[in-house]
């Protein structure tokens, strides 16, 4: 059960893997657009873009990617700690016709390796001033001695703790971190591959893409899983960070109004606030990239589906866009 205390916008702290995004569209392999991704540092920015306090703490080292990603976390309002020393990863997403897209962690073009998230650089030397201040939600998408820390200190601030486990490697600290949630959420698809995942009186959320999802929260409860249908989208181009816009949506749902914080919160209420988090997803595949809806409709839209009110005049972010002949020289 969370302790908020009421305000009028909450704050975030976000931290795990905090990626560069690079992404290719088929038919155009001279031009890529940067972004900062990964899913920490997706739900920071979406939730920063819409108005939140965000704040996010990742790896810096003085690349252009880290300059690329440092940029493009400022454009959406994220305040960012800066691990220096640790690499920036880099992950490229190439979409395909169709909505069909991979990811390739070797250069496309000079075949170089891309640097990948690295636990033991970043996680032990987190800034000591990450996460000192008050806020309201702290996510993790990835765990280490030093982010249970913050979480337990987040926890006994009255934060609302959140927790995405989609890395085995996360195991020795799971235990812990299942203690500490107020919602966990999860890749059904991924489920096996994290045989250490467990129930709690946490909001747990399963997704199942266009199969929809499961939820149950014992502590509100709902002890029993509870299925919900997807939500057609008008169309899909990308449904690459579907699933970080839905944690998004579910947080802006559950906190804006405090809800969370009423014990007279019924089912009905709570499948309604997942309900308009699965239009807010749903709506995000129609653009390329994970968070493209923000860059070519804007966050004042992204406000309007969740309320399934008339759509608002788009606003859209500038976009990061380059020019390139190798992506590893020149992000």
């Amino acid at each position: 059960m969370a302790r908020l205390r009421p305000r009028d916008t909450p704050r975030i702290f976000s931290v795990g893997l905090i990626a560069l995004d690079i992404l290719r569209v088929a038919g155009q392999p001279e031009r890529a657009s940067f972004r900062a991704g990964g899913t920490a540092g997706n739900v920071a920015a979406i939730l920063g873009s819409l108005g939140w306090p965000a704040q996010a703490a990742g790896p810096a080292d003085g690349s252009r990617a880290s300059s690329l990603l440092l940029d493009d976390l400022q454009r959406c309002g994220v305040e960012y700690h800066a691990r220096d020393g640790a690499c920036v990863p880099v992950i490229v997403e190439e979409l395909g016709m169709g909505a069909q897209h991979h990811f390739l962690f070797d250069c496309p073009v000079c075949g170089r390796e891309l640097p990948r998230y690295r636990r033991d650089k970043f996680a032990a030397g987190i800034d000591s001033q990450a996460g000192a201040y008050p806020f309201d939600v702290f996510f993790a998408d990835r765990l280490s001695d030093a982010i249970l820390a913050l979480a337990g200190a987040a926890r006994n601030q009255g934060a609302f703790v959140v927790y995405e486990p989609s890395d085995p490697a996360d195991e020795p600290w799971a235990g812990a971190m299942f203690a500490l949630a107020d919602m966990v959420k999860y890749s059904g698809d991924r489920a096996s591959a994290l045989p250490w995942l467990q129930a709690g009186d946490y909001l747990e959320v399963r997704t199942s893409g266009a199969q929809g999802l499961q939820w149950r929260w014992p502590g509100k409860a709902v002890p029993g899983w509870r299925s919900m249908e997807a939500v057609r989208a008008s169309r899909v181009v990308d449904t690459c960070g579907a699933g970080d816009w839905l944690t998004a949506g579910i947080l802006v749902g559950l906190l804006e109004p405090l809800k969370c914080l009423q014990d007279q919160t019924s089912p009905s209420v709570l499948e309604e606030v997942l309900r308009s988090a699965q239009h807010l997803a749903a709506w995000s595949t129609g653009y390329a990239g994970a968070r493209g809806a923000l860059y070519e409709s804007g966050p004042a839209v992204a406000r309007t589906i969740m309320q399934r009110a008339a759509p608002a005049e788009p606003d859209p972010f500038g976009e990061s866009t380059a020019a390139v002949t190798c992506l590893v020289c020149q992000a």
